[in-house]
């Protein structure tokens, strides 16, 4: 697996970094964890990985052609354990973890698909992925009062991007590094209940074509027996993706062909308000590509050639 390129870390830094929100003193209108030596943070991980696949398919009899659209799907769930060791809390609010992972549950865990929507290959891309990813094991890293984690030591595994086969940029496997750890980041936002803050931005033109991105984040009141807060987190990156006739430098094959990309995300994470741990998360990520094609004769619109890869993450708490 290729490791991300530093220009699109660069990239990622805005659009995957903040996944949800780190702990509280809302009395001090400012969110921090607090961390507690020598005790254990136990949650139940699921993560849903599905891809669907857009075309067509033609058909001619005498002297007319017929186009049909056609679907194709895969989807596998995976689920594990996370026991979360805080092994000593430094000077200045952070902490030494170390994060065991262990499988739990049918592994690999197929979604039945409509007959006529299933795919062999998808199917089997999505298997080999949990099998190479889909591991007992140690982690350990350091997590700052505001939740930005910094590994201990740098190697090869450590640094490897989740294996979901993407082009670059790799956004959804940088997302997915991230999100998957039962922790959260602090936005530049002040705690306030129904507080909000929107913010647009884009990337430089040498790296990603006519890109444009935007995300909000919302603090939300949240119910349960802990007390607690939700905070709300949207992303969006839209960008022209160079297309087979770019890299070519054929200008006819341009006109008739344009490749848009998307990265999508969509992030809700309870927090306790006693300590700033999280409690539950709902965390989800898609990414797009649809290839615009010309209008075809008999056609009402374009066909549909295009893809998507969507991962929905569920974090939750164990006693």
């Amino acid at each position: 697996m290729k490791l991300f390129a530093e220009s699109a870390k660069g990239i990622c830094l805005t659009t995957t970094l903040v996944v949800a929100a780190s702990g509280v003193l809302a009395q001090q209108r400012t969110f921090t964890r607090h961390f507690v030596a020598s005790t254990e943070e136990r949650y139940e991980v699921t993560l849903n990985v599905k891809v669907e696949s857009h075309s067509v398919t033609t058909e001619t009899v005498a002297a007319q052609t017929y186009v049909t659209p056609v679907l194709h799907t895969a989807e596998l769930n995976l689920r594990w354990r996370s026991v979360r060791s805080i092994l000593a809390v430094n000077g200045d609010g952070s902490a030494a973890i170390q994060e065991t992972l262990t499988p739990a549950g049918p592994q690999c865990e197929e979604v039945p698909q409509p007959r006529d929507q299933t795919d062999p290959a998808l199917q089997l891309s999505l298997k080999k992925f949990c099998t190479l990813w889909l591991k007992m094991e140690t982690i350990g890293y350091t997590e700052s009062d505001r939740g930005v984690l910094r590994t201990a030591t740098s190697s090869a595994s450590e640094d490897a991007l989740p294996p979901l086969a993407e082009t670059a940029p790799q956004l959804l496997s940088l997302w997915l590094k991230r999100a998957v750890r039962p922790s959260v980041i602090l936005p530049q936002l002040q705690f306030e209940i129904g507080a909000t803050s929107r913010q647009s931005f884009h990337p430089a033109a040498n790296i990603l074509k006519n890109a444009r991105g935007s995300e909000t984040a919302e603090w939300i009141d949240a119910q349960g027996e802990t007390p607690a807060v939700t905070l709300h987190v949207v992303q969006q990156l839209l960008w022209n993706a160079p297309t087979a006739s770019e890299t070519a430098n054929s200008e006819a094959m341009q006109l008739h062909t344009q490749r848009d990309e998307s990265f999508f995300t969509d992030s809700l994470s309870t927090l306790s308000v006693l300590d700033g741990s999280l409690l539950r998360a709902n965390r989800s990520a898609s990414r797009t590509s649809t290839r615009h094609v010309d209008p075809v004769a008999g056609l009402s619109q374009p066909p549909d050639f295009s893809s998507k890869l969507t991962l929905a993450l569920t974090i939750e708490r164990l006693p």
